[in-house]
């Protein structure tokens, strides 16, 4: 999976990269499969229609997530010391308690 085209320019835009080269769109790709693959696990799907106020939210945490496994794509940190970001938190857990009922 990668980027869907619809949504690779917003994608692109947020990350300041209008004009990736073959790498770094590559990189952009593993990180947006492995945020989306984190918020699958957290119990948040990606909403399937576009432009509700529930996509918005859900881009929101998706986007900055993106950004920030690209940009430390070559940080060398040796003692953890990223700090939590609560606005993103908060949003994780507004998408959490927004998730549709699985349906059977």
């Amino acid at each position: 999976m990668s980027i869907p085209e619809e949504m690779k320019a917003q994608v692109l835009a947020y990350c300041r990269e209008p004009e990736p080269d073959a790498e770094s769109l590559l990189v952009l790709n593993q990180a947006w499969d492995s945020s989306a693959a984190y918020l699958e696990g957290a119990g948040v799907s990606q909403p399937p229609a576009e432009n509700t106020a529930r996509t918005a939210l859900w881009l929101s945490v998706m986007l900055p997530m993106v950004l920030d496994e690209y940009d430390q794509r070559e940080a060398q940190i040796p003692e953890r010391t990223l700090q939590d970001n609560p606005a993103f938190r908060r949003r994780l857990n507004q998408l959490k308690q927004t998730e549709p009922p699985m349906q059977e």
